[in-house]
């Protein structure tokens, strides 16, 4: 205890030495270095990130692209353009074929309940909202059937956006 008290007083009796500026600098290049080593490892581990990331992605946009790309670019549209008003029956025609694409879209879905459920879920719900759409649609007047066909418009477009922004990588 008094080599404490000892070392204690000597240490306040004894000026300590001034440090020079050499000193200080290279305390500063020191510090520098140990700051530089230390960005370049978070961005090596950013980078390395980002790069599985997009690894993901790139994988992820094949399964998107084998299941959807015929239905999207050609079975739609070409489906589609069997749906028609009739004037003499006023009713719609045509919608056996686009309601069995919907169902194909869905069935084909399947993969994603096991990778991506929410994915699948809201998928299959938005291709069955518009299934039942085509369904229920009968009886209607053109006026009617113009309306119908914005309506359908729009929930197709939220089915593309879906699919598309999923392909991308874009999608929340």
């Amino acid at each position: 205890m008094f080599a404490k008290y000892l070392v204690l007083v000597a240490s306040k009796a004894v000026p300590k030495p001034q440090m020079s500026l050499d000193n200080k600098l290279a305390l500063l290049a020191i510090g520098m270095s140990f700051l530089a080593i230390v960005v370049s490892g978070l961005t090596a581990m950013w980078q390395v990130f980002q790069e599985r990331k997009r690894q993901k992605i790139d994988l992820n946009s094949l399964f998107y692209k084998d299941i959807y790309w015929e239905y999207l670019i050609k079975k739609i549209p070409e489906s589609r353009n069997f749906v028609q008003h009739s004037a003499i029956e006023n009713k719609i025609t045509g919608t056996d074929k686009i309601t069995n694409e919907l169902n194909n879209i869905r069935r084909d879905s399947l993969f994603f309940k096991f990778t991506d459920n929410e994915f699948y879920q809201e998928i299959c719900k938005k291709l069955e909202n518009l299934e039942d759409k085509y369904v229920k649609a009968d009886k209607m007047i053109l006026a009617k059937y113009d309306e119908f066909n914005k309506e359908v418009d729009i929930l197709l477009t939220e089915i593309y956006d879906m699919i598309t922004s999923k392909y991308t990588g874009t999608a929340k």
